[in-house]
């Protein structure tokens, strides 16, 4: 099965190991892509839809991998009871992955983590902090013409500042062709949300301050990584 760039990057970014779970399954096409290379032993494939997680299992049928996966219907980590090498979460919201991974945490029981959210970046990062745990890789990605962010987190508490929780502190250490044009994209986030300050009566003053420090931290990282 082709995966598209999204997906790619999290295959490439996935760890070994004989259990694993994906969190949303969704089409599961990311836990089936892993158990046909060898990458992963066996998959616990979960999702809150019992459409979704039919339809995964439909894949795996066609596929004949079903003998190395389990399907399993339920919210959140609520369903992994196993002791997993690696743990994916992708393709919602933070602050929903926010919420699993705080509620979830005693499911965790040492297992890396994969995380890409499409929206609230400082959210996941304010949940790995809270659970115990450390982002080791920020890396972004482009795929159906929008940009995506990989998070890589393994256990071992580390305190963020409040901008490296906004701005991302592994972010600016990739070295990934699509880190520039991630970089633009965020800028042109930030710029929206400045505008949309200045333009509001009475307005946050404290909000507006932090978004024009982020845009001026990303101009200088863009012009950095142009020279």
């Amino acid at each position: 099965m082709r995966l598209d760039e999204r997906l790619g990057l999290a295959y490439d970014l996935y760890a070994e190991c004989d259990l694993a779970a994906d969190i949303g399954t969704d089409h599961g096409y990311l836990p089936l892509t892993l158990l046909q290379s060898g990458k992963c032993r066996r998959m616990i494939l979960t999702d809150i839809s019992p459409d979704a997680l039919n339809n995964a299992r439909n894949h795996f049928v066609a596929a004949g991998m079903t003998n190395r996966a389990e399907f399993r219907l339920g919210d959140g980590m609520d369903p992994v009871t196993e002791a997993c090498g690696m743990i994916s979460i992708l393709g919602m919201g933070g602050k929903t992955i926010r919420g699993m991974l705080e509620r979830g945490a005693g499911h965790l029981r040492g297992a890396k983590l994969l995380l890409s959210a499409h929206t609230d970046l400082f959210q996941v990062r304010s949940a790995v902090e809270s659970i115990g745990y450390h982002l080791t890789k920020e890396i972004p990605c482009r795929a159906a013409g929008r940009f995506y962010l990989m998070m890589l987190s393994e256990p071992g508490a580390e305190s963020l500042t409040e901008e490296e929780k906004r701005r991302g502190k592994r972010l600016t250490e990739s070295e990934n062709p699509m880190l520039a044009g991630y970089l633009q994209h965020r800028l042109k986030v930030v710029e929206a949300q400045i505008q949309g300050l200045r333009s509001t009566d009475g307005g946050n003053p404290e909000l507006l301050f932090q978004a024009e420090a982020d845009a001026a931290y990303y101009r200088e990282e863009i012009a950095r990584l142009q020279t």
